[in-house]
């Protein structure tokens, strides 16, 4: 059989410090199974092993890029049972390790507070999967539904998240695409580590879009370009915002590109962010 993989990612929404720096060049990964399935130093991973190799790599680059403490955003590890979770908590857990491991670090303009996302919320849930759908249905990728409503206007049609119970924040969602190519038939299962992935590459290959996604991730009460962020007005001050995680598969995905002698399948993650207001009920799993 031949086949091979292509990596494609795009577009933070709201494009706008208490957040860490973004970096002046993406971080490839080494050409090594160790840290990818990847030729090309694109994030492909196939093991858990891959994931913390990868991440931990990543973050001695960004050390030597922003001229920061050697180990100063220490060395990311997993639970024993890391790989039995569902994707969106992995996603929860991951950011928030990457946004925790940058509290009090000094990126030039003082340290943050590097705090870590409150929790996953039910029907944030509903509006990223719902959007990853759509995409998938309608083969389109970007952050305007098919329909034509924008990230704030599916995140607020949800009762929840409506009038005072939603507080606004410049950015709100990251959508990633990732294609693989097979001469054979393709299979539908998505990559158990698609959500790793995504992160990565928002965090630490995000050039192409000026470091939006990254922004999203780290951001805090202001993030890197001075767009408004948390307000941290609810519940323990310890933690602020809610995430919503999304996840869906096409054979034939147009937007991935054509290859003579392959068949294309697109997996898509969708990520949501929310500020929520102090005195409003939401739905934590």
């Amino acid at each position: 059989m031949r086949s091979f993989i292509c990596l494609l990612l795009f577009i933070p929404c709201f494009a706008f410090g208490q957040a860490p720096k973004n970096l002046k060049a993406d971080i490839k990964l080494p050409k090594d199974p160790a840290y990818t399935a990847a030729p090309n130093g694109f994030p492909v991973f196939d093991t858990e092993s891959q994931v913390l190799n990868a991440f931990n790599f990543a973050r001695r680059q960004e050390e030597k890029q922003l001229k920061l403490p050697v180990n100063s955003l220490g060395t990311l590890s997993f639970p024993e049972n890391y790989q039995q979770l569902p994707a969106a908590q992995r996603a929860l857990l991951l950011t928030n390790q990457e946004r925790t491991a940058r509290a009090k670090v000094d990126y030039g303009a003082g340290k943050g507070p590097g705090l870590p996302l409150e929790a996953l919320e039910t029907h944030l849930n509903e509006v990223a999967q719902a959007h990853a759908t759509d995409m998938a249905t309608h083969d389109f990728f970007g952050h305007t539904s098919h329909n034509g409503r924008t990230t704030l206007q599916r995140i607020n049609a949800q009762a929840v998240f409506s009038g005072k119970c939603y507080e606004f924040m410049s950015r709100a969602e990251n959508i990633y695409m990732f294609c693989y190519y097979s001469s054979e038939k393709p299979a539908l299962q998505m990559p158990v580590f698609i959500t790793e992935q995504a992160i990565f590459s928002w965090l630490y290959q995000d050039a192409t879009v000026a470091w939006g996604h990254r922004e999203t991730l780290l951001i805090q009460d202001k993030d890197a370009s001075g767009g408004t962020g948390f307000h941290n007005d609810r519940g323990s001050a310890g933690s602020e915002g809610f995430l919503g995680v999304g996840l869906s598969t096409k054979v034939d995905y147009s937007p991935c590109a054509k290859f003579p002698g392959y068949q294309r399948v697109g997996h898509v993650v969708v990520m949501n962010f929310v500020d929520p207001a102090a005195n409003c009920s939401y739905t934590l799993p």
